[in-house]
């Protein structure tokens, strides 16, 4: 960077958090444009540290943490309220188009892609022996993707539903794509939303240069891995609609990973505790160090809202009755009172949501302090997206039940009933209460109805909102809007 960019840059970035400071309408402006200074960008260490800034913009943020994984459950039928708690009731409650709460978060996932751009863009390849600038700008492409992906898939519609609300055009606004390193103040400039089309078209191309620059990459999950990138090539493949990519791209992520199906009663209930399992399907995770980054996990953390402090949310007596007895992923929840890892002296009325009062225990603090390593992607994932996207690809439910039955053989969960069988609807029915039993308290929920164009509903089975109703998209709201007159509100608000 020039010196003289980098004078003018900071001298920008001083007056607008000046500015921020006494004008909330700047809060959640996009793109994010802090840089440490020239350092970063022009020395090992520098890049190391950006490298990690990358990284820490997921772990550090709420929207990666509670909203990612806890809110598309609360916005849907798998969690509920404790009485007497009020975290993420508003998505408990929403109903229609009585008020606006969503699960979206626009502008820290343009933090991870400003960091990320930064390593792709803006880092010369002599800073870094080869290898390793290739895989740090692998590790950035893959991000870049992952946090695009978060973006479009609650800010637009999924590709082939732009008719999907109550509209009269196909609405295909998708968002910003900014795939440049900010450097100077004429960088930041303002821009429309991309199409939906267009942004997965970015997404997918990001992924495949990524999975060129990880090749054979796979063996420290703590970071973005060729693995990770072919999961995240089925998981978009599969939104989009691509059966074949997403089927060929989750065998990929499943062999690579070198991992396997935990299938023992006990590795199945003890996969999500540090101390014990230690994550061992997981393809891609974030760990935290609750001795230095623990900043806000007792307060807002995914395990503090569902078992280790407020038990906020607690799983749905609809959720529990998926599984049938037998079923090893019944380890993942535990009597309120029994787990002994929360803050409550007394917690009272955890029968109230579910029979036996029990917590989901997925996100259960074992490692101090209420904090959590995040496990934003695991091996049964790949089994559903290639059994789904297999049936999908030739129009038969036959062709996805191998892969199917073998993650409910590792989880003791039976056969795939002949009912199953009868026709798409039904195997697609299957499909989403096993997502439900493998995947609660993951992040899916709510994008699975939303990209398979299903209703809302309650944990007793009546609408909170249907799949053409406008709040199925969120707002962008003043704040975006008023500073950016390029971009368009969603329909109905």
């Amino acid at each position: 960077m020039k010196l003289s960019n980098l004078i003018k840059f900071t001298a920008v970035i001083a007056l607008l958090f000046a500015y921020t400071g006494c004008n909330d309408m700047l809060e959640n402006v996009e793109p994010s444009t802090s840089v440490s200074g020239e350092q970063v960008l022009t020395s090992a260490d520098g890049v190391e540290g950006l490298r990690a800034s990358m990284y820490g913009k997921i772990h550090g943020s709420f929207a990666y943490k509670t909203e990612y994984f806890v809110g598309p459950s609360a916005f849907t039928d798998e969690t509920r309220n404790r009485p007497g708690s009020t975290r993420y009731q508003a998505l408990n409650q929403a109903v229609q188009n009585v008020g606006t709460a969503h699960i979206a978060s626009w502008n820290a996932h343009y933090e991870v892609i400003q960091d990320a751009n930064l390593m792709i863009g803006a880092v010369e390849p002599d800073v870094l022996p080869a290898a390793t600038y290739d895989r740090y700008r692998g590790e950035a492409l893959a991000l870049r993707a992952f946090a695009m992906h978060n973006l479009v898939k609650v800010f637009g519609y999924d590709p082939g539903n732009f008719s999907q609300g109550e509209i009269e055009d196909p609405w295909e606004e998708g968002v910003i794509v900014r795939t440049e390193p900010v450097l100077d103040v004429t960088d930041a400039d303002l821009r429309p939303r991309s199409s939906v089309t267009e942004v997965y078209n970015q997404i997918i191309t990001d992924l495949t240069d990524a999975k060129a620059l990880l090749s054979g990459i796979n063996s420290d999950n703590r970071y973005a891995t060729e693995a990770f990138v072919d999961g995240m090539l089925a998981r978009v493949h599969l939104y989009a609609g691509n059966w074949g990519d997403a089927v060929t791209s989750a065998q990929n992520a499943i062999t690579n990973s070198g991992r396997s199906l935990e299938n023992t009663e006990d590795g199945v209930a003890e996969m999500f505790n540090e101390n014990t399992g230690g994550h061992p399907e997981a393809l891609f995770k974030v760990v935290v160090d609750p001795s230095t980054e623990n900043g806000g996990w007792n307060n807002d953390g995914p395990g503090t809202y569902t078992s280790t402090g407020f038990l906020a949310q607690l799983p749905t007596q609809f959720l529990i009755d998926k599984y049938e007895a037998g079923d090893y992923r019944l380890g993942w929840y535990r009597d309120c009172v029994e787990a002994q890892r929360i803050a409550l002296n007394q917690p009272t009325g955890c029968d109230a949501v579910n029979d036996n009062g029990f917590s989901l225990v997925k996100f259960n603090g074992d490692k101090g302090n209420h904090v959590d390593d995040l496990p934003f992607m695991r091996l049964a994932e790949m089994y559903l997206i290639w059994a789904e996207a297999a049936a999908k690809d030739v129009d038969s439910p036959a062709a996805g039940v191998a892969p199917l039955q073998d993650l409910l053989d590792a989880r003791n969960g039976g056969t795939v009933p002949a009912t199953a069988l009868t026709d798409m609807t039904a195997f697609e029915d299957f499909i989403l209460d096993e997502r439900m039993r493998e995947l609660a308290l993951e992040g899916h929920r709510f994008y699975d109805l939303k990209r398979l164009q299903r209703d809302i509903r309650n944990p007793d089975g009546s609408i909170k909102m249907r799949a053409e109703n406008y709040r199925i998209l969120p707002q962008l709201g003043s704040g975006l809007l008023n500073v950016n007159e390029l971009l368009v509100e969603n329909p109905g608000y």
